[in-house]
């Protein structure tokens, strides 16, 4: 079943919090932004669809905080 993209979400944690440590996946930071990277393109070019062109300022997302994302469940 396809995701409604407008509803994903992203975790953001600050630098220096206890969070931060959770990597997720092993390696170190330039690897994992590497790894984020490739699956990225990867998956983009499943879709059979032109990679976007869109800015940083006009990207399809919503920014909101842990207490906001805790409170819709």
């Amino acid at each position: 079943m396809p995701r409604d993209r407008g509803k994903i979400e992203a975790r953001v944690v600050p630098l220096r919090s206890r969070d931060a440590g959770d990597a997720r996946v092993g390696g170190t930071v330039a690897e994992r932004v590497a790894l984020v990277a490739e699956l990225s393109r990867m998956l983009w070019a499943r879709t059979g669809r032109a990679h976007p062109t869109y800015t940083r300022a006009t990207m399809p997302v919503v920014i909101s905080t842990l207490g906001e994302q805790s409170s819709r469940e």
